[in-house]
């Protein structure tokens, strides 16, 4: 397995993870204290969704680094249900992002109603999201290659951001699962240095 390509892409979902808590709170700037306008959006949404590209490369190496260590039939399942759902979810939130603000000036029940069929879309996209994240979650801490703590918290945020209506405490469920993110990132970050320093050392001495 190359590590430092692991190290390297597990670099982008900790600063994916980042981006997705200051996302977080740009969201809450824009619709709990009444900043909904168009360059606030903007801004917000694009930070939303460079955030999540990076995220979903940096569980490229979550997945291989555990999978590698221990293989598991769920832990396949889950990333590919994953990596759809998430890939579906970006599409849509770059949609979102530059259409929505436009549709709320041109044409406000358009933009809150979202018509047939673009609203089924976003729903099986946010439907598979939900799936794939709760499942790989779980499915890493049954693997136990990585910490098992933020393999829980990836899973169960998610609940608290899906299942909450809209408001104050939804917010909570994206920085728990962003937190989550960042921490299995920053394990297979080290872990790999760590290994590749050993490698190293053992290259050394048998030379």
């Amino acid at each position: 397995m190359n590590y430092p390509l692991l190290r390297k892409l597990a670099l982008f979902s900790i600063i994916g993870g980042i981006l997705q808590i200051v996302a977080t709170f740009g969201f809450g700037y824009q619709y709990q204290m009444g900043h909904d306008t168009m360059g606030v959006a903007v801004i917000v949404g694009l930070i939303n969704v460079l955030g999540m590209i990076l995220i979903l490369i940096g569980m490229i190496a979550v997945f291989l680094y555990s999978y590698q260590i221990k293989a598991s039939l769920n832990l396949f399942i889950s990333f590919i249900v994953l990596f759809i759902g998430s890939m579906l979810e970006v599409g849509g939130m770059w949609t979102v992002t530059f259409v929505s603000p436009m549709l709320k000036v041109h044409a406000a029940e358009l933009a809150s109603t979202w018509p047939t069929p673009s609203g089924e879309g976003l729903m099986i996209s946010l439907l598979l999201l939900f799936i794939g994240w709760v499942y790989f979650g779980f499915s890493l801490a049954k693997v136990k290659v990585l910490p098992v703590i933020p393999s829980v918290l990836v899973a169960v945020s998610l609940f608290l951001d899906f299942a909450t209506p809209l408001g104050f405490i939804s917010y909570f469920g994206g920085i728990f699962w962003a937190i989550g993110i960042i921490w299995l990132s920053t394990a297979v970050y080290k872990r790999t240095k760590t290994e590749v320093v050993q490698g190293k050392d053992a290259t050394l001495a048998n030379s």
